[in-house]
């Protein structure tokens, strides 16, 4: 069982538990560590972990980063910005203490009706007064630690709720990332093998996870970019018209337009080409200006979360480019 799949059976079981299981809340609170462990959520854990010890003074909420909404859903936080110390099993056994301390009030409460003269009447009326006080202070105690308790539990209900979505979410991309994957690898192979060294590169180099070899990745897909331009629409000395009448040049460095004039002549709706043209304008975009640093010698700073993100961008633009491929030779072959 994988990583996520092992994820994906705690998230459940953290469901099950909190909706119809009467166990004590320790119990969910440790798979739902257990959750955050396998999800790598160290957001999750800090505030977790808070939520089973209690929390200390002068403590800043944003400690726990991402999991900051689930304390102010829970009402951990109070509408003034204090908060409440007491950790969430330690909050459950004073409901189960409150409840049971009302009982007993209910239990020991004397009646009235047998007092044999004044004093002993007037004495039963203020020990059934003070009994009744008791009683409302005991039962105001208990739904504010019932409220609190359920609401934080619901919290909790929310935090397993959000993972087990997101890794449904996950299994959606997924899938759908690796027939991208297929159909990039296919074409690749048919169509341009150069461009498979390019992609091995740009995988190798987001592997060190340094922000220079990040750089170089984005100079990568450039490169891939201008790989697949060359298979497509190679470069010609004669500027290109486009369906609008503008001349735009399709020389060697100009694989932006050499891609843009490949995908002019297989879609038919100006609206599709409108917005594909302009995913190529921002990913050209990008990468450029990345490449533009790198043959300057400067160090491009780049994030790691930009750098997948661009290589994703790639390799899915270069998916849209094998389907309209496909749709090409649908329509020649009829």
């Amino acid at each position: 069982m994988s990583r996520i799949d092992e994820a994906r059976k705690v998230a459940r079981e953290l469901l099950d538990s909190l909706e119809t299981s009467q166990s004590p809340i320790e119990t969910s609170l440790m798979k739902a560590k257990r959750l955050a462990r396998l999800m790598r959520d160290t957001d999750a854990q800090a505030w977790l972990d808070l939520e089973a010890r209690g929390y200390p003074e002068n403590f800043h909420f944003a400690q726990i980063g991402t999991c900051q909404k689930y304390a102010i859903a829970g009402g951990r936080i109070t509408t003034d910005g204090k908060y409440y110390f007491i950790s969430l099993p330690e909050l459950e056994a004073k409901r189960k203490a409150d409840e049971a301390h009302i009982d007993a009030l209910r239990l020991s409460r004397p009646a009235d009706t047998k007092a044999k003269d004044f004093i002993e009447m007037r004495a039963t009326r203020e020990l059934l007064s003070t009994q009744v006080q008791l009683q409302a202070e005991q039962k105001k105690a208990f739904a504010h630690s019932q409220g609190l308790f359920a609401s934080l539990k619901s919290a909790l209900h929310n935090y397993a709720t959000d993972i087990y979505l997101a890794i449904e979410l996950g299994d959606v991309a997924q899938d759908i990332f690796e027939e991208a994957r297929e159909d990039v690898d296919s074409f690749v192979r048919a169509y341009c093998p150069k461009a498979a060294e390019q992609l091995i590169a740009i995988n190798e180099r987001l592997r060190e996870d340094l922000s220079e070899s990040r750089s170089v990745a984005l100079t990568s897909c450039r490169r891939l970019l201008m790989s697949v331009a060359d298979s497509l629409f190679p470069a010609q000395s004669e500027p290109w018209k486009d369906a609008k009448g503008k001349l735009r040049k399709v020389g060697p460095d100009e694989y932006k337009n050499r891609l843009v004039a490949y995908i002019e002549n297989r879609i038919s709706s100006d609206s599709s080409f409108s917005i594909i043209a302009t995913e190529i304008e921002h990913l050209a975009a990008r990468l450029d200006a990345v490449y533009e640093k790198a043959s300057k010698g400067v160090h491009a700073d780049v994030s790691r979360d930009e750098a997948r993100l661009a290589v994703i961008q790639t390799y899915l633009f270069i998916g849209e480019v094998v389907r309209l491929s496909k749709v090409a030779e649908s329509k020649g072959a009829g």
